[in-house]
Order: structure tokens, then C-alpha cells, then sequence
């Protein structure tokens, strides 16, 4: 006979401990099942609220890191420019090396508008004479021509082996422009030349000692400081003679001066 009472399923379980009488508890199978619901339930939310939280987490942190690397792409960008300004050369049509060229005061680092301040070391005494070995294409000044550089308060110091030179390029004809070259700066030991730029001497089987196309280039409206560093030597007694040659851009020699280190 049928009543109309549907039979509720339940989960029987017995847990034995020891000699001790069994335990038996009934749970209802709905309630595993309502319990299971839940809890996947609870695990769908969470993984939903982190899924949300990361995604504007990475659009908020992404635009920030959008927006910086845009500016550092900027700046390197206009690193790049100033460097190439400075390090690039201005072509020049003047045939003479008195005359001046046009050129902006930024495209040398090392030019400025006041004189720079001396440097520690010690003074040294400018002398004449020039070093022989100048490639046949350099010209030097005509005698009696005054330079248009002048080159001023030239130390020495020292720092361990190496040699520091220093020293101030004035332009004599300051608001007509500026001269831009190339600048050699050679140091003469007892068994061996140093050069400043390194690269700037030939090879020892050249019929000239240096080229005058490879050394440092300058540009000065004002002023510019003059810095080297030559060495190592053995010690501050192997340096014998330092000359500088402040040449156009047309290899033309505008100022050669030679400076005595120690004994003859």
C-alpha cells in the first residue's frame, strides 16, 4: 500500500575505535549534495573576484608602464641628438686658418662662455719648436701670422702613472663666430710616445707619425677647457717634452706649443 511518503536517502556511517562499540551516524545524501553546491559555489566566486582583481590590477600597472616607457624612449631619443650635435663635426668653407667659422657652442662640450677655473698641478713653461714626422699635407702658419687660439695656464698632474694635462683654448676674436679643429695632445718618454686621442698615431711604418683628421675635435666661441689623460709611465722621471697641435678643419696647424717635463 502506497502512502505517499517518499523515502529520504541517507549515508549510513559506522567508525569503529579500538574494542570499543561502533558509532553510527546518518547524513542526508541532500545535504552532501547542497554542501557540494556551496562550496563549488564559493570556489567559482573566488576565482572570479581574483580573475577581476588581476585584470585591473595589469590595466591599471600596464598604462603606468605604458606612460614610463614612453618618456625613457623620450629621453633616450634626445640623448641620442645631443650626443650626435656634439660629436659631429661642422663642414667649413674658409680656406684660411684665421678666419672663423659659424658653429653653435653646444657642439663642443668643452666650450663655454666664461674662463674655467685653474686646475691643480704643477705649471709648466711653454717653449717653440715643433716635433718632426707632420704628414706632407699639413701646412704650418704662415711666420709672423698671429694665431687665432691662444692656449693658456697648461699643469700637469699626477695621478699614480698617468699624467693629467690641462689647460685653457681661448678664442682671440670673441662675436665673430667660433674655430672648430682637431686637437692632438702628444707626450714624449724616453723609449716611447703617448697621444691623446689613442687612436690618433699611425702605424710604425707610416712616413708620418700621426693624422691630424683623428684627433679630438673641438669647437670654441669663448673658451674651452682642454683635459687629457697620457700614460702609464714607469715613472713621472720618463716623461720627457708634451706638445699640443690645435689644427682647422682643413688640417691647416692654426697653434703648436711644446712644453718641457723635468731635465733636458
Amino acid at each position: 500500500m502506497d502512502t505517499g511518503v517518499k523515502t529520504e536517502k541517507v549515508l549510513t556511517v559506522q567508525v569503529h575505535h579500538q574494542n570499543l562499540d561502533p558509532r553510527t551516524f546518518k547524513v542526508p545524501v541532500k545535504w552532501i549534495y547542497r554542501s557540494s553546491i556551496m562550496a563549488w559555489m564559493l570556489i567559482a566566486i573566488s576565482l572570479t573576484s581574483v580573475f577581476f582583481a588581476v585584470k585591473t590590477y595589469r590595466m591599471k600597472g600596464g598604462n603606468q608602464s605604458g606612460i614610463i616607457q614612453d618618456l625613457e624612449k623620450e629621453l633616450i631619443d634626445l640623448k641620442r641628438v645631443n650626443e650626435n650635435l656634439a660629436s659631429r663635426p661642422l663642414t667649413s668653407t674658409t680656406s684660411t686658418s684665421s678666419t672663423p667659422t659659424t658653429a653653435s657652442k653646444s657642439d663642443d662640450p668643452n666650450s663655454r662662455d666664461t674662463k674655467p677655473e685653474a686646475e691643480i698641478g704643477q705649471v709648466m713653461d711653454v717653449q717653440e719648436g715643433i716635433w718632426t714626422g707632420l704628414a706632407p699635407h699639413i701646412s704650418l702658419p704662415p711666420a709672423g701670422v698671429t694665431s687665432p687660439i691662444q692656449l693658456s695656464d697648461v699643469k700637469i698632474n699626477w695621478q699614480g702613472k698617468f699624467a693629467n694635462i690641462t689647460g685653457v683654448v681661448a678664442y682671440r676674436e670673441q662675436g665673430k663666430g667660433s674655430q672648430q679643429g682637431h686637437l692632438v695632445v702628444l707626450a714624449r718618454g724616453k723609449d716611447r710616445i703617448f697621444a691623446h686621442p689613442d687612436n690618433v698615431l699611425n702605424v710604425p711604418s707610416s712616413s708620418f707619425l700621426f693624422d691630424a683628421e683623428r684627433g679630438e675635435y673641438f669647437s670654441v666661441a669663448r673658451f674651452r677647457f682642454l683635459k687629457t689623460k697620457l700614460g702609464p709611465f714607469e715613472s713621472p722621471s720618463q716623461l720627457g717634452q708634451i706638445q699640443i697641435y690645435l689644427f682647422n678643419l682643413e688640417n691647416k696647424l692654426i697653434l703648436t706649443q711644446s712644453f718641457q717635463y723635468g731635465k733636458k
